[in-house]
């Protein structure tokens, strides 16, 4: 099993600490067990421990449960800890969850009982870890990429979004970018100084959501204080994250002023969610103050040799070196006349694609003929060895074309001139000077 959680489990009795590991093994976990607080905070010291399985009683040990709890919350903030105990110690156990524990067992426990509870303590900590891990990224674009009217169009709404406090729904199709959009508006405001939070709305589950927004300590909105949260597709919530969400932005919880920007995305329909009863209509109200669209790349075809030299020059500076990459004029035509049904995501993919191909092969110059076949398939502009129709002006078109179709006659009549001409039209003289003109072998 690929990344086993860890999970501490600490004991004064070690038949306890067995048991309790070996169902654990069993179930796919990975586990270390102490039996007193020196033990365990050396482990915890040295490893990434995922939960804390705490017995409130460690006779002979320096530090009791509790005291190893408040130890735990302050060294090692987030991480669950459940907590067992005996009948004797309850009152001890509800103190302990007062004090942040996420939960307690009453020995003896059904296997079940324990499976269930640490099942949902890890994807509560999972969830706080995405939350928690979400920094500031400097390797942001400071504006949104492109010279088109619809970019800068987009560009003037980010910055007027900015100095608002409105909440945006930024609507567009898969791959535009608008998680961009997103950091451009919270970098360009006065939060800037502040977190910019990203969470992924098909990963919250409505009860370890709940929980974490009513954490004792208020981690959740410690976090989100003064920042910016980016709810990335927003539609895939399922309904009852929506109402603990709604209720979150209606500051039903109990907390003090809700102090963040709020920001959502969808690729989605999201009034068409309304009313087909998948998506709160309260909720889209509340996120949809300020609607920004981010327009699909084939509708800003332009701005294509643009992107294509960022996500060059962003490729080498990634790796310390200088580009020196060249773009001809008909690679870039060939990118330009395909409909990049996966937008900037699919076209940086395409071009770091490229350029691995290029340094493999030690050279410095993107041609046609390095266009992934997948692009030239669904291309009409496509003739033949990578030749750009798209890239002709009218005369040498039409020549191409005459090129093409005389020599594709000319093989019919098995290289007969007079049986050619009679065909197609033309005295056999003004044939033997097209021939000439177009450079076509008669012997063909």
């Amino acid at each position: 099993m690929k990344n086993k959680k860890k999970i501490l489990v600490i004991d004064d009795e070690i038949d306890i600490c067995k048991l309790i590991s070996g169902v654990l093994d069993d179930e796919g976990y990975s586990t270390l067990n102490a039996q007193n607080s020196d033990n365990a905070i050396n482990i915890l010291n040295k490893e990434n421990i995922n939960l804390v399985i705490l017995d409130v009683w460690l006779e002979g040990s320096k530090l009791d449960g509790i005291e190893l709890l408040q130890l735990i919350q302050k060294e090692n903030p987030g991480t669950p800890v459940i907590i067992i105990s005996g009948h004797g110690n309850i009152d001890t156990a509800v103190t302990a969850i007062r004090l942040g524990a996420y939960d307690y067992l009453e020995k003896p426990f059904k296997t079940e009982r324990l499976m269930h509870t640490i099942k949902r303590a890890v994807e509560a900590y999972s969830l706080k870890q995405e939350i928690t891990d979400m920094k500031n990224r400097s390797d942001y674009a400071t504006e949104y990429i492109g010279t088109s009217t619809a970019v800068a169009n987009l560009n003037q709404t980010i910055i007027r979004l900015s100095e608002t406090k409105s909440r945006i729904l930024i609507t567009g199709s898969m791959g535009v970018g608008k998680e961009l959009v997103s950091r451009l508006v919270h970098n360009k405001s006065n939060r800037n100084n502040f977190l910019f939070t990203r969470i992924n709305a098909n990963t919250l589950n409505a009860d370890d959501f709940e929980k974490v927004i009513n954490d004792q300590e208020n981690v959740f909105l410690e976090q989100l204080k003064g920042g910016t949260l980016f709810v990335n597709e927003i539609s895939e919530m399922n309904l009852e994250v929506q109402r603990v969400f709604l209720n979150f932005i209606n500051n039903k919880y109990g907390h003090k002023t809700l102090d963040c920007r709020i920001i959502a995305s969808t690729s989605k329909d999201l009034k068409a969610y309304v009313s087909l009863g998948l998506f709160l209509d309260e909720l889209y109200n509340r996120i949809s103050v300020e609607p920004v669209h981010v327009p699909n790349l084939i509708d800003r075809k332009e701005d294509i040799p643009i992107l294509v030299n960022y996500f060059i020059d962003e490729y080498y500076r990634s790796i310390g070196e200088e580009s020196g990459v060249v773009v001809n004029d008909d690679a870039i035509i060939l990118l330009q006349s395909y409909s990049w049904p996966g937008n900037i995501k699919e076209l940086r993919n395409i071009i770091e694609k490229i350029i691995l191909q290029i340094n493999a092969e030690n050279i410095n110059m993107i041609t046609a003929d390095l266009i992934p076949i997948e692009i030239k398939e669904k291309n009409p502009n496509i003739i033949s060895d990578n030749e750009v129709l798209i890239s002709f002006n009218m005369k040498d078109a039409r020549d191409l074309f005459e090129r093409d179709y005389i020599i594709s006659q000319l093989a019919r009549f098995n290289g007969n001139i007079s049986k050619t001409a009679d065909f197609i039209g033309m005295e056999r003289t003004a044939l033997h000077r097209k021939l000439k003109y177009l450079g076509i072998d008669k012997k063909l």
